[in-house]
């Protein structure tokens, strides 16, 4: 084989390692709870390994690719610097049938595979390793704060709250899609929720008068991929999505509800678009994507379309979270990077200057949520944790105040509720935690 054949198997091969690393990174960012059950089962490895835990692993791990991703993110996620990412590339250079394969199909194939390969080694020392864990992904509160909904391990709850607040019963489990469900919203004046899942599909669901439970209406298509973040205009009928194809879409609602219809389709982002946003008073969308920005949108006089106006780079990783301030000109964005970030917003809304930085949590920031009233923000972490700051009373910084622990799993989601002094917290320990 001559060298500009070797070359081009090179070529090729580091190609497709990418690809495979790339596709599992994105399992990983909106399936936090397989990359949790890495870390916590490599642990309970390293704890049978000892000190030659990386080399044993290596060698066990080494036959498969999907397995070789596993465990060079086990390092990605670690932090340990740029042997994590030279390992990561160097196992992720070469072709495999595993390309073909969905993105959850990898993931539970590298789950099963760290199983078969290491579970007989863990009985012996008499240990277990992680089977399962399960996730509550998003939370949203209606607009009077009287019912819940909760993405609950790929399925939309909702949960009635009790008058005192002091808990929520589940009252309505909606089925319906064929995908797990990934996100869901209240619209924020009419008994109207929406949710998003992995097939790319958008239910809207009309919520009983009594609260008990919700009627699937209508079937939105258009996505191809992933929905990731969904959210309803203040006040035009109007309805934003975001996606793992790239895009945001705005959709038209009808005039009682029933249906939306796709008006427009916003490109402009290099990687998935992993959260939407609308300005509580300005014509104006914010997206957060994995391509480490935040845009922002000029929505069109008849909301029939949207410009982008600006690209807000700062951030080192992926932008998991935005949301923007219920009165002041402010955008917070939360990424992988670890931290949060504050935007003032110019005076025509057509740019955004960063005035703070928030760091504080040791592992990547999931969800970020200001208060509807009070100067505070929230942030939810992979390092199990929601933390509350305060902002400053020009709001161009902000100070921790509070650090919520008590979570035995990633904080996936963050929400204030809109009357009463209390914050919604949603993790992987398959639980969520209402905080007073």
């Amino acid at each position: 084989m001559n060298n500009t054949s070797l070359e081009k198997k090179s070529t090729k091969s580091t190609k497709s390692g990418k690809v495979m690393e790339t596709s599992f990174m994105k399992c990983l960012f909106v399936e936090p709870a397989l990359a949790y059950s890495f870390q916590i089962g490599i642990e309970q490895l390293k704890a049978v390994f000892g000190r030659n835990f990386e080399s044993r692993f290596q060698s066990i791990l080494r036959g498969t690719v999907p397995n070789a991703i596993a465990f060079g993110n086990y390092f990605v996620l670690k932090r340990s610097g740029g042997f994590s990412k030279i390992f990561l590339r160097k196992l992720l250079r070469q072709p495999g049938q595993f390309i073909r394969k969905s993105l959850i199909q990898i993931a539970d194939y590298v789950i099963s595979r760290i199983h078969s390969n290491c579970l007989k080694r863990l009985e012996i020392e008499g240990k277990t390793l992680v089977n399962e864990t399960k996730t509550v992904s998003s939370i949203n509160f209606n607009s009077d704060g009287t019912l819940m909904a909760l993405v609950c391990n790929g399925t939309a709850k909702l949960s009635w709250m009790l008058s005192d607040n002091s808990s929520a019963t589940c009252v309505a489990t909606l089925e319906g899609h064929s995908g797990s469900v990934k996100s869901v919203a209240f619209h924020g004046t009419a008994p109207l929720l929406a949710t998003g899942s992995s097939e790319g599909t958008l239910k809207l669901w009309t919520v009983l008068s009594n609260n008990t439970s919700a009627i699937c209406v209508a079937t939105l298509e258009g996505h191809s991929s992933l929905i990731t973040s969904i959210a309803f205009h203040p006040t035009a009928p109007l309805l934003a999505t975001g996606s793992w194809d790239k895009t945001a879409k705005l959709w038209r609602l009808s005039s009682d509800n029933s249906s939306a219809t796709c008006v427009a389709t916003l490109e402009g982002h290099s990687d998935w678009v992993n959260s939407v946003a609308f300005h509580p008073t300005a014509p104006l969308l914010a997206t957060g994507s994995g391509d480490k920005t935040a845009k922002l949108w000029r929505l069109s006089s008849d909301n029939s379309s949207a410009t982008c106006v600006a690209t807000l780079e700062g951030h080192s990783g992926s932008l998991s979270s935005v949301a923007f301030h219920p009165t002041a000109p402010l955008l917070a964005t939360g990424s992988w990077d670890n931290t949060a970030k504050l935007w003032r917003l110019s005076s025509d809304n057509s740019s955004a200057t960063c005035v703070a930085t928030l760091e504080g949590h040791s592992l990547n920031v999931n969800s970020v949520a200001f208060h509807p009233t009070a100067p505070l923000l929230a942030t939810g972490s992979w390092d199990k944790t929601a933390k509350l700051w305060r902002l400053s009373s020009d709001n161009s910084s902000a100070t921790c105040v509070a650090t919520l622990k008590g979570h035995n799993g990633i904080v996936m989601s963050v929400a204030f509720h809109p009357t009463a002094p209390l914050l919604a917290t949603g993790s992987t320990d398959d639980t969520a935690k209402l905080w007073r």
